[in-house]
């Protein structure tokens, strides 16, 4: 019978009752990993968070793809939404706002006046309506 950490899910020789990784005192039996069980864990959902994930800050994406952009804040918006207010009104940034990037919105604001925020959201807003959605018509931006 093998032993796991209740820690950090690595597994320990049988007689040892600590993690050798984390110190954690170890449980006697390896923990069900079957999709029907009663917790309503799923092995290979990608939209669920494994509680390890979490802390660390992962997010899973799913088949979501990513619209061009800069930082690695994404959130979960509708593609077509996101590409339309790009389009038509990106110049001033309203796609940097609905996307949750209101520091970048501030910028395309205060530079509107150069004409650069309106070619960068062009580009952006054709890469949101071309990148693949998660079968809902949302992507990460």
């Amino acid at each position: 019978m093998s032993r796991i950490c209740k820690n950090c899910g690595q597994t320990v020789d049988d007689n040892s009752a600590f993690c050798p990784n984390c110190g954690a005192s170890v449980q006697d039996t390896v923990p069900s990993t079957n999709v029907n069980s009663n917790d309503g864990y799923q092995q290979n959902n990608p939209y669920q968070q494994n509680a390890q994930f979490a802390q660390g800050g992962y997010q899973p994406m799913g088949d979501a793809g990513t619209a061009w952009g800069l930082g690695d804040n994404k959130k979960l918006v509708n593609k077509v939404a996101y590409g339309i207010l790009a389009i038509l009104l990106g110049g001033i940034g309203i796609h940097k706002f609905y996307a949750g990037k209101t520091l970048w919105g501030i910028i395309y604001i205060l530079l509107c006046w150069t004409g650069i925020p309106s070619i960068l959201a062009l580009v952006e807003g054709i890469i949101g309506l071309t990148t693949k959605d998660d079968g809902q018509g949302n992507i990460y931006a």
